[in-house]
């Protein structure tokens, strides 16, 4: 149990220090770097080692590492197995500052910031909590077309979504509330000294820069509060943006925990699951297959049969069966907090997940006493899309979709079991330990 608490708690940790999917991405490559992970460009040519450990970044927010076989390239070569890659997406439902953002109320004189919802989070959880605001900020330099990007984290809790008094709502509910006239969070109170550009001025001095030298931001809403453990034995772990930098965190660690083998290795993590998936560093884009591409220009051998014995495992939240809410289970194939990692199905083929892939990941629990439950929609409600389809288009190989039971997916705090946190992480582990027969 110490070591749930524990591991449950440096995830705690990685998500209060990763308030975006900017600062996601940055926190794990300083650890991958710590771990002697070496950066590549797509500017430069790549001269790959056996053994090596290797990272690339696309655009602040996706990333893919991965650990070559330590054979001999010229005596065998990694297309024999194929890579064992894990993927999973790093942008949450939230709130997106608006180009042009600073409005004054009058009357009322209360200072307020123009927002655009990002995928579909459940409104009423943003109302009466204390929040701030993170991402990332372009800066003039040299040269027009190298503008400098800095990340920029304000932390204190200087923005407020009030609630209307029950007396007054008139019985409105979640349908019925207005992303642009409800939900626009207040700054502060305004007066003759405020001035047009508050929220430069609050960009600048964090960055401790003149405001004339910003250009342009990408700023988000996030909830300030820390996650905690929840319940009577630590059950559950609840923090923001679960869905889905939970298995950011788990797929990375337990990259850096697996020992070394024969198996090569890889993650990706892309941005945009929750949209397009096709914008710049997304899953529909070609960042894994030029990454792949690359791979085999440095070391010799066929891109297409590298791909075809290649192995995906796709990360993504599976939703949890809730009591207060029996009518929304499948009648045979919900999920239950705490009962084991899920192998997620779909007959729609928003999950990448075939009887071939899940026998695959049936077997490596099966060897490795790793519980798993399988999971279906109930058929008179949706199912969630994930990058495992969309990835798809980009690179044909076998995949299945896994996550763990969670509550509240796309709430401003969403909850996951202590236990399953775990298996799921040692699952990931023995993905990549267990020796091709």
């Amino acid at each position: 149990m110490k070591e749930q608490a524990d591991r449950a708690n440096d995830f705690i940790d990685f998500i209060a220090k990763s308030p975006t999917k900017y600062h996601a991405i940055n926190n794990i490559k300083s650890k991958l770097l710590k771990h002697n992970f070496i950066p590549l460009s797509f500017d430069n040519k790549w001269e790959l080692s056996p053994s090596g450990k290797y990272f690339i970044e696309q655009d602040n927010s996706a990333l893919i590492a991965f650990c070559m076989s330590p054979h001999d390239f010229k005596e065998q070569s990694l297309f024999e197995d194929g890579i064992r890659l894990v993927c999973a997406h790093t942008d949450s439902p939230t709130f997106k500052i608006k180009p042009v953002a600073q409005m004054i109320t009058t009357p009322g004189h209360y200072m307020q910031l123009n927002t655009q919802g990002y995928a579909w989070p459940i409104l009423s959880t943003w109302f009466d909590r204390p929040l701030s605001l993170a991402g990332r900020v372009a800066l003039k330099s040299k040269s027009p077309f190298k503008p400098t990007i800095r990340l920029i984290d304000i932390q204190d809790p200087i923005l407020l979504i009030p609630n209307i008094a029950f007396h007054l709502t008139k019985g409105k509910t979640e349908s019925g509330i207005s992303k642009q006239k409800e939900m626009l969070p207040i700054m502060g109170m305004a007066n003759r000294e405020t001035n047009e550009n508050e929220l430069f001025e609050l960009m600048a001095k964090k960055l401790n820069i003149d405001k004339e030298n910003i250009l342009d931001y990408e700023l988000y809403l996030y909830p300030v509060d820390k996650g905690q453990l929840v319940g009577i034995n630590a059950d559950f772990i609840v923090t923001p943006r679960q869905d889905d930098l939970i298995m950011v965190y788990a797929a990375s660690e337990a990259l850096i925990n697996s020992p070394a083998n024969d198996t090569t290795k890889m993650i990706a993590f892309f941005d945009a699951e929750e949209e397009t998936n096709s914008t710049q560093g997304g899953a529909d884009t070609p960042f894994l297959r030029n990454t792949l591409t690359r791979i085999v220009k440095s070391i010799g051998g066929d891109e297409e049969n590298l791909i075809s014995r290649s192995f995906a495992v796709s990360l993504d939240s599976s939703f949890a069966m809730h009591p207060n809410y029996m009518e929304c289970s499948d009648p045979t194939c919900t999920p239950i907090m705490n009962k084991g990692v899920v192998i997620k199905y779909d007959a729609n083929m928003h999950y990448a997940t075939t009887a071939f892939s899940s026998a695959v990941f049936q077997e490596i629990c099966h060897k490795n006493n790793i519980p798993y439950q399988k999971a279906a929609a109930n058929s008179d409600l949706r199912t969630g899309g994930t990058i495992s389809a969309f990835m798809q288009t980009q690179v044909e190989m076998n995949c299945v979709e896994v996550g763990i039971p969670t509550w509240a997916v796309h709430s401003a705090y969403e909850s996951c079991g202590t236990k399953d946190f775990y298996n799921l992480i040692r699952s990931l582990i023995s993905f990549w330990n267990q020796i091709q027969e």
